[in-house]
């Protein structure tokens, strides 16, 4: 798109031609030579002399940059290279300009001194000479002098030995009165050691290790040593005497509790520590005046036979428990036989044996614990008492979630509903729970399950209707969410069941229910809820009036 005009705009802008001779360029309106004179519109001529003219670090034009970029990185070396010669002549600088700072410093003192005399070491050097040469002179001159100076030598000498013999004693003196402090503190520390004890335990404790004592020199320099010593083997006796007594306390521990597993009912208020162990010793002289051991084979015998047969009766008593239950679910599906569930079925309970592992293993284990009961040797019932200590009684007391599920015989049967047709008494349904069904089914077979739960509580026998038992049930809130049909299913259900009914519920209800009911107790209540009426009528009493109203409105 825009070729053309680029191309227009660099042959009208910059069509320069190159030439090789002045000649050639003379004749151009528009030129440039190999020097980089250039001519503008014939008369203008123009040479840039700053750079040179093959310096590729100045060229732009064309489609490589990389021999200009060499050529740059070039540059920047040499630069670089002169910057560091530059920062190496600043520093030389830098350091003859410290120096000449420091002569400047030093001769500035210089100026400080008025006179000559106070710098002129050479005069005092050589009056030091000339001194130095008299002493040698005197010295080599006169005998008396050289022998004063031996004697001075040697008596400097002997001050010298008797300085050192004195500091020498001064400190052997302080070395006794620093021992003497010290033994004079040991012995108050030892003494103070022996005043909390009488004369009598330490002549006792003296005897007692007087073997060990004449080991030891018991002088004051070595007392501690020895006392160490004495200390750590006294701690070493106590040691193994203290792991003596942890050993009999763990025995005796052990025995306790195994006399307490032994014995429950002669421990059960017994502890089971060592502060116990007196009433342990007491129980134990008590046994041996009493002269208990002798009756201990009759008595355990005693109590195996007892405690066999208490298991036994308790099994039977679980048994009797289960079988009651069979009987009154029997006694229930009499009655609920009589009862229409729908048009063709009824209602029958069902119990089985559970599935329950815990109760079945309990079952088995009351069998395994009695065992052959023919069997009734001694050994026989020893075992039999053992099975049942250990396999019952012990996880009576301990587990007491267990205990209540398995001796409650109500968790010995698995309960379920089953539907039956009146014709062939074949099954329709089988039911373990509601799952599945619709409100007004779980409604139905909730009042089925219901009165029939009722019944069994009650102990209601249908064989003896006239028997004197409480059968009295309230429902409140009565069949609010029931439709007629199921409404009538249960009240029948309750009458064939012979339970007296006290029935909460709203008056729209009476229609639906009122062959079923003897009596109508209505209860009313002010505005401000603090006091309530009720006023009550015969069944009879209340169709009467609704006889009259009907007319009245008529």
């Amino acid at each position: 798109m825009f070729y053309q005009w680029i191309q227009e705009r660099l042959i009208r802008q910059f069509s320069y031609a190159c030439c090789d001779t002045i000649e050639h360029f003379q004749h151009e309106s528009l030129a440039i030579t190999r020097t980089g004179l250039i001519k503008h519109g014939g008369e203008r001529h123009e040479k840039d002399d700053r750079s040179q003219i093959g310096d590729r670090r100045k060229y732009i034009l064309g489609w490589n940059n990389a021999d200009k970029i060499k050529a740059l990185e070039a540059d920047l070396d040499e630069v670089s290279q002169r910057l560091t010669q530059v920062k190496m002549q600043i520093e030389s600088l830098e350091r003859h300009r410290t120096q000449c700072v420091q002569q400047k410093a030093a001769l500035q003192d210089f100026m400080n001194f008025i006179d000559f005399v106070e710098i002129d070491w050479r005069s005092a050097e050589s009056a030091r000479l000339k001194l130095l040469e008299l002493k040698r002179e005197l010295e080599a001159s006169s005998d008396r002098l050289k022998q004063l100076k031996l004697q001075l030598e040697q008596i400097q000498q002997e001050i010298v030995g008797a300085n050192k013999q004195r500091d020498s004693l001064i400190r052997e003196i302080q070395t006794l009165e620093d021992r003497q402090t010290k033994a004079k503190a040991d012995r108050c520390h030892c003494e103070s050691k022996f005043q909390p004890f009488s004369s009598q335990l330490i002549e006792a404790f003296a005897t007692q290790i007087a073997a060990k004592l004449r080991r030891y020199s018991m002088i004051l320099e070595t007392i501690n040593r020895d006392e160490a010593e004495i200390q750590d083997h006294l701690q070493q006796q106590f040691a193994h005497q203290e792991r003596q007594r942890e050993v009999c306390c763990s025995a005796i521990t052990i025995c306790i509790h195994n006399f307490k597993s032994a014995f429950p009912e002669t421990a059960v208020e017994m502890g089971t520590n060592l502060e116990a162990l007196d009433e342990y010793i007491e129980r134990k002289t008590q046994i041996e005046r009493e002269d208990l051991p002798r009756y201990e084979k009759s008595f355990k015998k005693h109590i195996t036979e007892k405690i066999t047969s208490a298991i036994t009766i308790f099994k039977s008593s679980l048994e009797k428990q289960q079988e009651e239950i069979r009987q009154s679910i029997d006694d229930l599906n009499e009655s609920l036989r009589l009862i229409s569930y729908t048009e063709s079925t009824y209602i029958k309970l069902r119990c089985e044996a559970t599935h329950d592992s815990e109760v079945r293993d309990f079952k088995k284990e009351l069998i395994h614990c009695l065992g052959d009961v023919i069997q009734q040797s001694d050994e026989d019932n020893e075992q039999r008492f053992h099975n049942i200590q250990s396999r019952l009684i012990k996880r009576f007391k301990e587990q007491d979630r267990w205990t209540n599920k398995v001796t409650d015989v109500r968790n010995w049967l698995d309960f379920s509903v089953s539907e039956r047709y009146k014709l062939d008494d074949s099954e329709k349904e089988h039911h373990t729970d509601s799952s599945g069904k619709s409100g007004g089914q779980k409604v139905k077979l909730a009042y089925t399950i219901l009165a029939s739960a009722i019944a069994y509580q009650f102990g209601l026998n249908r064989e003896d209707p006239t028997a004197k038992s409480f059968r009295f049930v309230v429902i409140d809130e009565a069949f609010s969410k029931s439709d007629d049909d199921n409404c009538r299913y249960a009240m029948e259900l309750f009458k064939n069941l012979d339970l007296q009914l006290l029935v909460i519920t709203p008056k729209d209800r009476i229609n639906t229910i009122e062959q079923y009911l003897y009596s109508l107790h209505f209860v009313s209540n002010v505005p401000e809820g603090n006091y309530s009426s009720i006023a009550s009528i015969t069944i009879e009493k209340y169709r009467q009036n609704r006889h009259i109203s009907s007319k009245v409105n008529d």
